[in-house]
């Protein structure tokens, strides 16, 4: 088959995916001043497309409801709620907006600016958290002009309310105003529903929707957090987390149908029943191999992949093994099984089944950890 068939088919079940995932979930989208609906339009389109339901809170206009009638022309079906003059929801507004979105239009609801700009965001961002208390949604995105949240002068793509808390504490510099950001704490923990900081350009929310990787800065709560054996059910999921290590070539390449038949060894992290990181713990007679290491870019650098190894060793010990052993490729992965008490080994000491079926042209080094009788 043509490789870049298969490219292609491959990014289109990933889109599938998450779609599927998020069909007849409710979303709101929050645009800050300055960022106009028309950067999003393709995004709603696809979000349309894709039956997921979104209701956009949006500053009032003079072109507003003009450039609705003709998108909602061109296929893309906007119907304009108008809350001008009223920072109130009445039972009404509530039943005619569920109207809207449960008959496959997307609300757009159109508010006033306050009288002073120091107050937009503060007012934009109260409003639409109001307006979520009426509805069942399950992220709020705020877009604006910032990629998402910084925290002195570092990126940060995903914290918990109280990672947050903790470097409103500590941290000098954000990108954001402090209260805003403690508003977003405070709702996240009193409503919650995720909140995604995301720039309000095209294909951000497409990004942040439909891919692995994400954009923005997600705030989400960790719980429950559990770490689990793999079911049949989760074979899409890890072929997903997958998917960009063995394009990288990082992790070898294994079938749909191999991950089916070894998806009990594999060793799986959720958060709020979401797959956000696997290992694989296989078996080579008096030795485990610990492998397929994966974790989504969002979740990096938070100590799960650790956790997962942590955990797939406590079961070899209890396996009565003699070692357990690693390869990779991957320099930052060398210090990860360093830092677990692995030593590097010659992998001509390694079992011998494993040895037989391994390309050892491969320029991987290996690392091995006795285990204590």
């Amino acid at each position: 088959m043509d490789q870049s068939i298969e490219i292609q088919m491959l990014n289109a079940l990933e889109f599938f995916h998450y779609s599927c995932r998020f069909q007849n979930h409710l979303f709101v989208l929050s645009l800050e001043k300055g960022i106009a609906l028309r950067n999003i339009i393709n995004d709603l389109r696809v979000l349309n497309a894709a039956q997921i339901r979104c209701i956009i809170v949006v500053w009032n206009y003079s072109e507003l409801q003009s450039e609705l009638r003709e998108w909602t022309d061109r296929g893309c079906p906007f119907e304009y709620r108008d809350f001008s003059g009223s920072d109130t929801i009445d039972s009404q507004q509530v039943k005619d907006i569920i109207a809207s979105y449960e008959t496959g239009r997307i609300p757009v609801i159109g508010i006033d600016s306050p009288v002073t700009e120091e107050m937009e965001n503060r007012y934009m961002d109260r409003f639409s958290m109001k307006l979520v208390q009426y509805f069942v949604v399950d992220k709020v995105f705020f877009l604006s002009r910032h990629d998402g949240l910084y925290i002195d002068n570092r990126f940060i793509s995903h914290l918990t309310p109280q990672e947050a808390q903790n470097w409103l504490e500590k941290a000098e510099i954000f990108n954001i105003d402090k209260k805003r950001l403690l508003s977003f704490i405070q709702g996240n923990l009193e409503n919650g529903f995720e909140i995604v900081l995301l720039k309000g350009q095209s294909g951000s929310l497409f990004q942040e929707i439909f891919t692995h990787k994400g954009e923005g800065t997600l705030l989400t709560s960790d719980y429950p957090n559990v770490i689990r054996r793999g079911l049949i059910s989760d074979v899409s999921d890890i072929e997903m987390l997958l998917k960009p290590y063995m394009r990288s070539g990082s992790i070898l390449t294994v079938t749909e149908d191999a991950i089916a038949r070894e998806v009990t060894e594999y060793y799986i992290y959720t958060v709020n029943n979401s797959i956000v990181a696997i290992g694989k713990l296989t078996d080579h007679d008096k030795a485990f191999e610990l492998a397929k290491f994966c974790t989504l870019p969002r979740y990096q650098g938070k100590g799960r992949a650790r956790e997962l190894a942590v955990e797939m060793i406590k079961t070899a010990r209890e396996a009565d093994k003699e070692y357990i052993f690693a390869l990779t490729v991957e320099p930052k992965m060398i210090d990860f099984f360093e830092s677990l008490g692995f030593v590097e080994c010659d992998r001509n000491i390694l079992p011998r089944q494993w040895r037989q079926s391994y390309d050892m042209n491969r320029p991987s080094k290996a690392f091995r950890l006795n285990i204590e009788k």
